[in-house]
């Protein structure tokens, strides 16, 4: 692996345009870590395909890679429309008409169908699926790990089986407000990780240093990280992937902070984040900030532990936590409103 990154040239390609939920950039990175860095030692790993669009990025990548002859990717999904969003974009941009719950896999065939002899599919519920014990992966795109449930068992099943000082994992909702337990397990983890693309779209992209030993994998897949433990996390993190990633990760702070307190406390954090962007005309920040507009801490907490019952309540430091981090984000807006980077 070298410090070269080709998805930045300004005449790079992204192996292919299909419908889907990916931005360019994303299509880029994708196509070029597949192109140019996969050298055949594991497998090539398509975790949430949806219609296809990455997997086609990935197999144009494989395609096109002479190293890669013979190879393919391991594409999963439920291909079941589950999200009114995603009933929405098959029905505008492929113009058909499902209803929740049924599947779309006819879609996902149709959009990758010029690359079938570089896919095989994995149809189902990831929870019931498993990855053969002695094969290892090289390049791992994430992009289902919308649950705590799901996100464990990515770690579990899939990070437990990467090649350290080579695979590459891109996870795709890394500045998704919505996904903010995902810079929290990738900071609990980076003692093993480097961070090669802090920011293409909603994508980051991390490569393996060292080995990850199986309680650490454990320990990060339970997610019992504290309220102060998240929020220390992702501010970490904040230094880690710089700006504008750093602006991004502010939302996902304030939707923590929600998820735990309500909305009261998140449309006060919220504010704040918005107080202290220096970010004009970004759609990722743009789309973070529409997201926020829409939020119920109730729903969010039962889609990431699948009750509200199963989400701890915050301890009596938690809310000390809280009111301190609070005040000192209130001032240090006050000191410098609109112009600092740092988080």
């Amino acid at each position: 692996m070298t410090d070269a990154r080709p998805w930045l040239d300004p005449d790079a390609q992204a192996g292919s345009y299909a419908l889907g939920l990916l931005g360019l950039e994303e299509r880029k990175l994708l196509y070029h870590l597949a192109r140019q860095f996969y050298t055949g030692q594991g497998a090539v790993v398509d975790l949430g395909s949806f219609c296809g669009a990455s997997t086609c990025c990935l197999a144009a990548g494989l395609r096109d890679n002479p190293r890669a002859a013979g190879r393919h990717i391991d594409s999963y999904d439920c291909f079941i429309a589950s999200e009114p969003y995603l009933i929405d974009f098959i029905r505008t941009q492929f113009g058909d008409a499902i209803a929740p719950g049924e599947s779309f896999a006819a879609i996902f065939r149709r959009s990758t169908e010029q690359f079938a002899d570089f896919i095989d599919v994995h149809s189902g519920d990831l929870l019931k699926q498993s990855w053969p014990a002695q094969v290892p992966i090289e390049i791992l795109f994430v992009d289902i790990a919308k649950t705590l449930a799901l996100s464990g068992k990515v770690l579990t099943e899939f990070f437990s089986h990467l090649i350290p000082g080579l695979s590459i994992v891109v996870h795709q909702d890394f500045y998704h407000p919505t996904a903010f337990y995902l810079p929290v397990v990738m900071d609990f983890l980076m003692d093993h990780f480097t961070i090669i693309e802090a920011g293409r779209d909603w994508s980051v992209a991390f490569r393996l240093k060292t080995a990850i030993p199986p309680a650490r994998l454990q320990a990060a897949s339970l997610f019992a990280f504290s309220f102060a433990q998240q929020q220390a996390a992702i501010r970490r993190m904040m230094r880690r992937v710089g700006w504008p990633g750093s602006e991004y990760l502010r939302l996902s702070e304030c939707a923590a902070i929600g998820t735990h307190f309500g909305e009261h406390q998140f449309q006060a954090a919220l504010a704040t984040a918005i107080r202290r962007s220096t970010l004009v005309n970004d759609r990722v920040w743009a789309d973070g900030l529409s997201w926020c507009n829409d939020f119920k801490a109730s729903r969010i907490r039962t889609r990431l532990y699948g009750s509200l019952s199963l989400m701890p309540p915050p301890t009596t430091a938690d809310r000390a936590y809280l009111t301190l981090s609070t005040m000192l984000s209130a001032l240090a807006a006050r000191v410098t409103p609109g112009s600092s980077h740092n988080p």
